[in-house]
C-alpha cells in the first residue's frame, strides 16, 4: 500500500504479487475439492484444479517478465520476442483447458483426482521460464549498476529452482508455494523497497525515482514537466536555521501531495520541486496555485516561514533525451531561476543542446586528462617599445573527440567544478617545463614563461613541493617560470602569504593576473611580492576607446611601487601605440598573435 511509481516493473511486481495470490488461494481450494471430490459437484472439482493448473503456469511467465522489466528489456517493442516467450504459457494453458476430455494434466474420476500423461508439462513451462530468466540474467546484466541488484536476480533464481527440484522430487509436499513466496520477499527487499525512491523529509519521490521515471515518462502517458525552486535557498537556511527549513520543506511536500493528488512530485534537493503531469493544462493550473501559496507563509510547530519561489517549464519533448540530460537540464535551468524571484525558465531544444555541450566537453576534459593529453599553446608577450619577443604564457588546450580544439571558457570553469583543476595545472605547469627544456628560449629573446595558477589549485598545500619536484625533473631553473595569479585569489590574505612564501623560496616568481576585475587595490599589493602587474582587456579596451586619467595614474602608481606592466587584450597597432604611451612594459594580444602550438610557436620565433 505505500506510494510507487507507476511504471513497469511496480506493475509487473503487482502482477507477481496477484498471480501467486491466486496460486496459493487454487491450491488451498483444489487440494480441498480432491480429498471431498465425492461430496462436491463434479464441474467444481475440475475447475478448481483447472484454474490451479493455469494460474501456476502463468506464475512463471510472470517472473519471467518482472525480471525482463529489472534488467530493462523493452518488451513492449520486441513484440515477435515477446510472442515467442508466450507461446509456452499458453500452449500450456491449452493442455490444461483440454485435460477434461483429453485426461492430459490431471483428470477426475470416481476414484478423485488422478495425474494426466502430460502432467509434467506444467513443471517443464516453468523450467523453461527459469532458464529464460537466467539467459536474460547473464545477457543483460550489465544494465544493473549495482552489486545487490546483480546478486538479488541469481537469489530469486536460485530459490525458484530449488523450489521446482523440491516439487518434482517431493510431489505429494506443498512445498513450490513457500519457494516463491520467499523468492518475491527477496525481491520485495532487494528491487522492490518504495524507501529507495522516496525522500524522508518530504514523503515525495527523491532524484533516483526521478530518473527512473522519467525514462518511462512517455509510456505511462505522462508529457508535461515543470519545476520550481526555493529562492536564495541556502541564504533561507542560514537566516531560518537547517531545522526549520527542513520542516518547511516537509510541510511543501505535504502541501503537494494534499493539493495535486492526481500528478506526481518529486524533491531534488536544497529546494528544488518538480512536478509530472498529463496535460498541458493541468501545469498551468498547477504554477499559479503554488505562485499564490508561497505569498502567505509557511507555519508549523514553532514555524513561520517566508519563501520566494521560482518555476522552470519544459516546453519541447523531452522522449529523445535520457533522463540524466533532463535531470541535469532541470537543474541548471532552477539554478539559474533560483536569483530571479517569481521568474519562469523556459526549457527547450536549445538548452538541452547546451547540456549535451557540456556533457561532451567533461568527457574530452577526462579522457584528456587520465591520458596525460593536455596541451599547452603559447602566446607572446612583448616589448611596449620594440615590439619584440619578451616572453610568453603558458595556456591549456584540450580536444574533442574529433580533434578540434575546445576553448579554455568552456573547459577551465568545469575543470574547477568537478575537482581537476588541480591535475590539469599540474600537467600544463610540467609541460611548460618540458618546453623550456626542449627549446633555447633565450636564443628567441624570452625571459619567462606565464603559467597559470587557479584559486583552487592555489589552496594546495603541497603546491611548492610539487612545482619544486617539476623543476628538478626537468632541469627548469624556476625563476624561467612566472605563475600567475588571479586577483580572485587574494581573499585570504593569511593563505595568500605563506602559500606564496614557500614558493617563492624554491626561486619563483609570481605575477597578478587580470587586475581591475577582483578586490584587491594599489596599497594591497604592498603585501605581496608580484614582479609584474597584468592589467585586465576589459580596463584596457575601455581605456583605448574613452581615454581618461583614471588608467595612466594606476600604472604611474604601479610601477612607482616597483611592479612592471603588461596590457592584455591588444587587438590592433594603435591600441599598443596607446598602451604603451601610457607607461605599459608589456604587450600581450591578438594583434601580436593568437595563443598557438609549441612546435608553431618554436618554428615562428626560432
Amino acid at each position: 500500500m505505500l506510494q510507487r511509481l507507476p511504471i513497469r516493473i511496480n506493475k509487473s511486481f503487482v502482477a507477481l504479487l496477484m498471480v501467486e495470490a491466486l496460486v496459493i488461494v487454487f491450491d488451498i481450494v483444489s487440494s480441498w475439492t480432491c480429498e471431498a471430490y465425492a461430496s462436491l459437484p463434479g464441474t467444481f472439482v475440475v475447475g478448481a484444479n483447472m484454474l490451479y493448473f493455469i494460474f501456476f503456469s502463468v506464475r512463471g511467465f510472470v517472473f519471467f517478465i518482472f525480471t525482463c522489466n529489472i534488467l530493462g528489456i523493452a518488451l513492449d517493442e520486441m513484440k515477435l520476442k515477446t510472442f515467442i516467450a508466450q507461446l509456452p504459457m499458453i500452449i500450456n494453458i491449452l493442455i490444461i483447458i483440454s485435460s477434461p476430455w483429453t485426461k492430459a494434466v490431471y483428470y477426475i474420476d470416481d476414484n478423485g483426482y488422478n495425474r494426466g500423461n502430460l502432467y509434467n508439462s506444467i513443471i517443464i513451462t516453468f523450467i523453461i521460464y527459469l532458464l529464460l530468466i537466467g539467459y536474460c540474467a547473464i545477457r543483460y546484466l550489465d544494465s544493473l549498476s549495482k552489486m545487490r541488484e546483480k546478486g538479488g536476480i541469481f537469489l530469486y533464481l536460485a530459490i525458484l529452482t530449488a523450489g521446482i527440484i523440491l516439487r518434482v522430487s517431493m510431489p505429494k509436499v506443498l512445498l513450490m508455494d513457500t519457494f516463491c513466496v520467499m523468492a518475491i520477499l527477496c525481491i520485495d527487499l532487494i528491487f522492490m523497497n518504495p524507501d529507495f525512491f522516496i525522500e524522508r523529509r518530504t514523503e515525495i519521490f527523491n532524484t533516483d525515482g526521478l530518473k527512473v521515471f522519467l525514462d518511462e515518462m512517455y509510456a505511462q502517458k505522462y508529457t508535461q514537466i515543470c519545476a520550481f525552486v526555493i529562492c536564495h535557498y541556502q541564504e533561507a537556511r542560514d537566516i531560518y536555521s537547517a531545522n526549520q527549513m527542513d520542516n518547511g520543506i516537509s510541510l511543501i511536500g505535504a502541501y503537494l501531495k494534499r493539493t495535486f493528488p492526481e500528478v506526481l512530485h518529486f524533491y531534488n534537493r536544497t529546494g528544488r520541486f518538480i512536478i509530472i503531469a498529463k496535460d498541458n493544462d493541468h501545469i498551468e493550473t498547477i504554477i499559479k496555485t503554488i505562485e499564490e501559496r508561497f505569498k502567505s507563509p509557511w507555519f508549523g510547530n514553532d514555524l513561520e516561514l517566508y519563501l520566494d519561489v521560482s518555476f522552470a517549464r519544459v516546453e519541447c519533448n523531452c522522449e529523445n533525451y535520457n533522463a540524466d540530460s533532463i535531470v541535469t537540464v532541470l537543474s541548471n535551468a532552477l539554478k539559474r531561476a533560483s536569483n530571479s524571484p517569481n521568474e519562469t525558465v523556459i526549457i527547450d531544444d536549445d538548452m538541452f543542446a547546451a547540456t549535451h555541450e557540456t556533457t561532451a566537453i567533461k568527457r574530452s576534459l577526462e579522457n584528456a586528462i587520465e591520458n596525460d593529453a593536455v596541451e599547452i599553446f603559447l602566446q607572446p608577450i612583448v616589448d611596449a617599445r620594440t615590439f619584440k619577443l619578451s616572453g610568453a604564457e603558458s595556456l591549456a588546450r584540450i580536444r574533442d573527440e574529433k580533434g578540434n580544439i575546445i576553448p579554455p571558457g568552456k573547459f577551465i570553469s568545469l575543470a574547477e567544478k568537478n575537482g581537476r583543476i588541480n591535475q590539469l595545472g599540474d600537467q600544463v605547469f610540467k609541460k611548460t617545463c618540458e618546453f623550456i627544456r626542449g627549446n633555447d628560449i633565450a636564443a628567441m629573446g624570452m625571459q619567462w614563461i606565464n603559467v597559470n595558477l587557479s584559486t583552487a589549485q592555489f589552496m594546495k598545500k603541497d603546491l611548492a613541493e610539487v612545482f619544486e619536484r617539476l623543476v628538478s625533473q626537468y632541469g627548469v631553473s624556476p625563476n624561467l617560470i612566472h605563475l600567475e595569479i588571479t586577483e580572485a585569489a587574494i581573499i585570504d590574505e593569511s593563505i595568500m602569504k605563506n602559500q606564496i612564501q614557500e614558493i617563492q623560496k624554491r626561486g619563483f616568481v609570481f605575477a597578478l593576473d587580470d587586475y581591475g576585475t577582483g578586490y584587491s587595490n594599489a596599497s594591497r599589493l604592498k603585501h605581496f611580492p608580484f614582479t609584474n602587474v597584468k592589467i585586465d582587456m576589459s580596463l584596457v579596451w575601455d581605456y583605448c576607446a574613452q581615454p581618461d586619467k583614471v588608467l595612466p595614474m594606476l600604472i604611474e602608481t604601479l610601477k612607482s611601487s616597483g611592479y612592471t606592466i603588461t596590457a592584455e587584450g591588444i587587438e590592433t597597432l594603435e591600441m599598443a601605440n596607446t598602451m604603451a604611451d601610457i607607461g605599459c612594459d608589456y604587450l600581450q594580444g591578438w594583434y601580436f598573435s593568437q595563443p598557438i602550438p609549441t612546435n608553431d610557436f618554436s618554428d615562428k620565433y626560432r
